[in-house]
Formats: structure tokens, C-alpha cells, sequence
């Protein structure tokens, strides 16, 4: 399944949650970035219908878009209200040159090799 892994810049954010306010969606993705998070938005067919392997397809699809010597690490699915047209917001960190082929620890292993 071929997905669309778009990086939300500052602005997108802002504009997007502005007309969102004081939603939970807007309260996630504001502690997200406060932690140093980036936003995915990710499109992808079947998404919703895949529920059952949401966090798998979305490291998937992250991982494809960073350079194979890095690792993500997701720490929340921030807006979920577009999951129906298989659309999912994720919050998640590049870790630039850690990935480890021989590694056991999930902090150093992609799971798309």
C-alpha cells in the first residue's frame, strides 16, 4: 500500500488548529510539539479498515520517508477525526543515525528492513 507522509510545518499547524481551539486534538498536538515532536499527516488506502495494524502501517510509512540510517519514534496519534477518509495525524521524532541492524532495542530498529 502506497502512502503520503506530509511533515506539517508551523503554519499548517496553526491554521489548522486555530479554528479547532480547546479541542483535544489541538490540546495533543500543542503538548506534542511543547515536547519536541514533529506532525505526520499520513494518507494512506485502507487506513480505516486496517485499524487492527494502525501503529504498524504508520511506522511504515514514516520510516519510508527518513533516511534508513534513522529510527522514528511515535508518541501519539495527535488527531485522529479524518481516520474515515484515511487520513491519520501522528506526533513523532526522527532519531538522525540510529538505526542499528543487529539491534534487540526498539529504540534502534526499523521495522520496514
Amino acid at each position: 500500500m502506497k502512502s503520503k507522509v506530509m511533515v506539517l510545518s508551523k503554519q499548517q499547524l496553526d491554521e489548522r488548529y486555530s479554528r479547532l481551539a480547546n479541542t483535544k486534538m489541538a490540546r495533543l498536538t500543542k503538548e506534542a510539539i511543547e515536547k519536541g515532536y514533529s506532525i505526520a499527516l499520513i494518507e494512506q488506502e485502507g487506513l480505516e479498515k486496517r485499524i487492527e495494524y494502525l501503529s504498524y502501517d504508520t511506522q511504515v510509512a514514516l520510516e519510508q520517508s527518513v533516511p534508513k540510517s534513522s529510527v522514528i519514534k511515535i508518541w501519539c496519534y495527535t488527531d485522529m477525526s479524518e481516520l474515515d477518509v484515511d487520513k491519520i495525524y501522528v506526533a513523532f521524532k526522527e532519531l538522525k543515525c540510529h538505526a542499528c541492524a543487529h539491534s534487540i532495542d526498539p529504540d534502534y530498529c526499523r521495522i520496514s528492513d
